[in-house]
């Protein structure tokens, strides 16, 4: 089980707020910090993860305020040393923003009026078409060196979203769940969608239940409760009482509603009770 007490939970946050240096450092040095989840590293990995998504909602408009200074510094540095490609990664250090956000930003800046946004996007994504070579390789550096942000890390949090769906449906189907997954239930019509909607409801510690969510991630009290605001409402009200699994483990205080019931795993057999129709 990976429930992490408040206490605990608030030492690591303050640590990911405090740290100057790229998130990557960061990670490493949790890991030394906090020993204990040595063997949970990616538990860690997604606290980081959070922290940096929201550290992006809240500064994104300040950094974006300034990236016309930002551009015109990085300008005088590059001239100065033309072949030095970390420019730009430093810069996101000293502002404290994600490097591939701060690339983003000035690239928008710099090609005002002549690029559009999906330009921009490819740029980032594919550095060698940045008509400036200078700019092309500090945007490169940024991009291998920022593990949670840009489209590298998009891809990468796609698909391990879709690794632990699979692990679900596969866990379901071993202790002999019948269930609906999403294409089946959008295909039906079915607007908001579970990932698994039980045909047969099962017994957990007595209640019912009707659906289980995958979340390859961890669950803080924040996004659980958008969570349970935006979809997991949605579920009890139209099918039932369910599950929702933060694979990545959950916070000890996240609020607990009789018929959303949250777990860091998928239950053992022991504790389901598979109704006979």
């Amino acid at each position: 089980m990976v429930v992490i007490a408040v206490d605990k939970y608030n030492e690591i946050v303050k640590f990911i707020r405090n740290f100057r240096g790229l998130m990557i450092d960061c990670e490493r040095e949790l890991q030394k910090t906090f020993p204990e989840f040595s063997e949970y590293p990616i538990v860690l990995s997604s606290i980081i993860s959070r922290e940096v998504q929201t550290q992006l909602k809240t500064t994104y408009y300040h950094i974006q305020a300034q990236s016309s200074t930002i551009l015109q510094q990085y300008e005088s540095e590059i001239a100065e040393n033309p072949n030095d490609d970390s420019i730009l990664l430093n810069k996101s250090i000293d502002v404290k923003f994600s490097p591939v956000g701060l690339a983003r930003l000035l690239l928008t800046e710099k090609y005002k009026g002549s690029k559009t946004k999906g330009d921009i996007s490819n740029m980032v994504k594919s550095p060698y078409l940045i008509p400036d070579m200078a700019l092309a390789a500090n945007v490169r550096k940024c991009l291998f060196n920022d593990s949670y942000d840009g489209p590298l890390t998009d891809l990468i949090r796609r698909f391990i979203g879709e690794e632990y769906e699979i692990r679900l449906k596969e866990m379901a189907k071993k202790v002999g769940l019948v269930f609906h997954d999403e294409g089946d239930l959008r295909r039906t019509g079915y607007d908001k969608t579970p990932d698994l909607k039980l045909v047969v409801p099962c017994l957990y510690r007595g209640i019912p239940i009707h659906w289980i969510e995958s979340k390859a991630l961890f669950g803080d009290v924040s996004n659980h409760e958008k969570y349970v605001r935006e979809q997991l409402s949605c579920y009890q009200n139209r099918f039932g009482a369910g599950i929702v699994i933060y694979w990545m483990g959950y916070i000890e205080s996240l609020d607990r509603d009789e018929n959303i019931f949250v777990r860091d795993s998928f239950p053992d057999p022991s504790e389901l009770t598979l109704l006979k129709v």
